[in-house]
C-alpha cells in the first residue's frame, strides 16, 4: 500500500519514483518544523527536499513525499526513524542492482579522483577504451574487476556499526556509548580500507548530537582521523568516572554463583583496563593486579583459587591474561572430568542396589 502511494504520488508530480522517499506514520498534530527536525536528525547525510504532505486516511496519519536532490548512498536511508508519536516508516525504491552498482562505482572513482582511463594507465595500458563497454579488451576488464570493482564490492558489503546519537534516552536501535564504543572499536579494526573511508562509515552510525560533534570537528580539521573522532566522542559522551571510582568498582567485582572462573576473568578485564586508562594501576603491574583480584574475587572456585594462590606466591612474574586463562581452563577441565567420573561411579553404585 505504501509503495503504491509513493508511485502514484510521484506519477502525479512528474517525479522519478526511484529518486523519492515516502515517510509515513507522522502524527496528525505534528507540524512542519517538527517534521523537518526529525528528518534532518535521522538522515543528516541524505540530500533531499520535501515536495508535499498529506493526510493518509487508511493509516490515520500524515505522509510526506521527499525528493532526493543529490548523490545518495542508499544504505544511509533508514527504513524507520524515531519521531513524535513513535517510529515513522520510510519507503523508497532503490535503483536496480546494475544501476546502483554503476552509481557506486562512479562515486568511488570520483571520490578517489580517478577515471576509467586513469585506471587503465596505472595498470600499464596505453590506450584504454573511454568507458567499460563491449569493445574494451578483456585484459582491461579483468584488471578493473580485480583492482577496482572487487574492492568496491567488499566495501559495499562491509559490516556496519550500530547506531549512536548521544541523546540522554537512546532511540530505537541506538546503543549507549560504552557498548557502542566497544562494538565499534572491534569492527573498525577489521575494516581493511583507508582512514577516510573508515571515517565516512563512522559517520553513518552517528545521529543527533554525536553526529554534530564529529561534523564540527571535521569542519575545523578536515584531515581529522577516525581515531581522533572516537577520542573526541569519548571525551564528550564517555563516562566521567574518577580513577578512584573505577578502582573501587574493579576491586568490588566478584565471581557470581554458577559463573565459571574463566568467565569471571573475562568479565573483569574491561574494568581492569579502565582502571589502567585512569592511571590508578601502572601498566607494568597490570598482570599482578589481575591475578590478585581474581584470587580475591573467586568466591565459588575453591580448588582453582588455591592453585592460583600458589601461582601468585611463587617467585616469578604473574601470568598475563592469556596465560592465566589457559591455566584456569585447564583446571576447569580437570574439575569437570572429576565430576563426570564421580557421577558415573555414583550411577554404578546405585545400580547394585
Amino acid at each position: 500500500m505504501a509503495m503504491t502511494l509513493l508511485e502514484d504520488w510521484c506519477r502525479g508530480m512528474d517525479v522519478n519514483s526511484q529518486r523519492a522517499l515516502l515517510v509515513w506514520g507522522i502524527p496528525v498534530n505534528c507540524d512542519e518544523a517538527e517534521i523537518e527536525e526529525t528528518l534532518q536528525a535521522a538522515m543528516p547525510q541524505v540530500p533531499y527536499r520535501v515536495l508535499g504532505r498529506m493526510f493518509w486516511r487508511e493509516e490515520n496519519a500524515k505522509a510526506a513525499l521527499l525528493e532526493l536532490t543529490g548523490e545518495v548512498e542508499y544504505s544511509l536511508i533508514p527504513r524507520e526513524m524515531p519521531g513524535k508519536g513513535g517510529l515513522w516508516k520510510v519507503v523508497f525504491k532503490p535503483p536496480t542492482s546494475d544501476a546502483e552498482f554503476l552509481e557506486r562505482l562512479n562515486l568511488f572513482l570520483a571520490r578517489e579522483g580517478w577515471s576509467v582511463q586513469d585506471v587503465g594507465r596505472v595498470l600499464g595500458f596505453q590506450n584504454p577504451a573511454p568507458a567499460p563497454g563491449p569493445e574494451m579488451p578483456a585484459e582491461i576488464l579483468k584488471c578493473i574487476l580485480d583492482n577496482v570493482i572487487q574492492p568496491l564490492v567488499e566495501s559495499i558489503w562491509y559490516k556496519k556499526l550500530t547506531l549512536f546519537s548521544g541523546r540522554d534516552i537512546p532511540g530505537p536501535g541506538e546503543e549507549t556509548f560504552d557498548s557502542w564504543l566497544e562494538h565499534s572499536n572491534e569492527i573498525i579494526e577489521d575494516w581493511q580500507v583507508a582512514d577516510t573511508e573508515k571515517r565516512r562509515r563512522l559517520m553513518e552510525s552517528l545521529r543527533g548530537p554525536a553526529a554534530d560533534v564529529v561534523r564540527i570537528l571535521k569542519t575545523s580539521n578536515p584531515a581529522i582521523t577516525t581515531a581522533e573522532c572516537l577520542k573526541a566522542l569519548e571525551q564528550v559522551f564517555g563516562s566521567v568516572e574518577s580513577s578512584r571510582a573505577a578502582q573501587v568498582r574493579f576491586l568490588n567485582t566478584y565471581q557470581n554463583p554458577g559463573e565459571k572462573l574463566s568467565s569471571y576473568v573475562i568479565r573483569l578485564e574491561p574494568l581492569l583496563q579502565k582502571v589502567v586508562e585512569k592511571g590508578a594501576i601502572d601498566k607494568d603491574n597490570v598482570n599482578q593486579a589481575r591475578l590478585e583480584q581474581v584470587i580475591a574475587g573467586a568466591n565459588h572456585s575453591g580448588a582453582i583459587r588455591r592453585q592460583l594462590w600458589l601461582t601468585g606466591a611463587a617467585e616469578r612474574p604473574a601470568p598475563n591474561l592469556f596465560q592465566l586463562l589457559v591455566q584456569i581452563r585447564e583446571e576447569e577441565a580437570k574439575e569437570e572430568e572429576e565430576e563426570a567420573e564421580a557421577a558415573l561411579l555414583q550411577l554404578g553404585l546405585e545400580g547394585h542396589f
